[in-house]
């Protein structure tokens, strides 16, 4: 944003092809460059201001992306004799190259439970963002031309079987279910 709100300010719109274009149209001396480059300042103050929370958490996500490569002495005193057990690990450190930042959290063993809470509180922020992509990308898959004869009704079944946690088929009340919905029709068609 630094980049684009400065070479604004100098005219230089290379980054900006309509922005080009609509220069070569009109005179130089009537193109708003100035207003352009003060609307990116705005801009760029206000991604600041929206994402000062993950900046004030840097290093935990830092501890998070890579625990073998951080400081020792600059972490939180509480993960300190921790990081150094799990840095000394050759066992640990093959995992992670293994299986990655994202997932390693998951093989942090009992025996260090501080870094266990800071993953999972790391990770926590990250759950809901992951089911509305999900739930987003699923109806997209379902709400296609394809598949136009669904109805609301149908595609909130769809993702209300899709974003529950833990399903388990009650199969005994399904079948009392059926039954009883069997015996009430042959009743009816009497």
């Amino acid at each position: 944003m630094s980049l684009w709100e400065t070479q604004m300010r100098k005219e230089n719109l290379s980054h900006f092809p309509s922005c080009q274009t609509m220069k070569e149209k009109l005179s130089t001396t009537v193109f708003p460059t100035a207003q352009f480059a003060d609307k990116l300042s705005m801009l760029a103050a206000d991604f600041r201001r929206r994402f000062a929370d993950f900046e004030a958490q840097k290093s935990r996500f830092e501890l998070l992306a890579n625990p073998f490569g951080v400081d020792v002495e600059s972490a939180p005193p509480n993960l300190q004799m921790e990081l150094i057990e799990l840095q000394c690990n050759d066992m640990l450190r093959g995992k992670y190259e293994r299986v990655g930042a994202a997932e390693f959290a998951r093989f942090i063993p009992d025996t260090l439970p501080q870094l266990r809470i800071q993953a999972a509180q790391m990770l926590s922020m990250f759950g809901s963002t992951y089911l509305c992509e999900k739930m987003c990308s699923l109806m997209k898959l379902n709400k296609t031309e394809h598949r136009s004869h669904f109805t609301d009704k149908h595609l909130d079944s769809i993702l209300r079987i899709s974003s529950a946690q833990s399903l388990t088929l009650n199969i005994d009340e399904l079948v009392q279910k059926m039954r009883h919905h069997q015996v009430s029709d042959s009743v009816s068609d009497k």
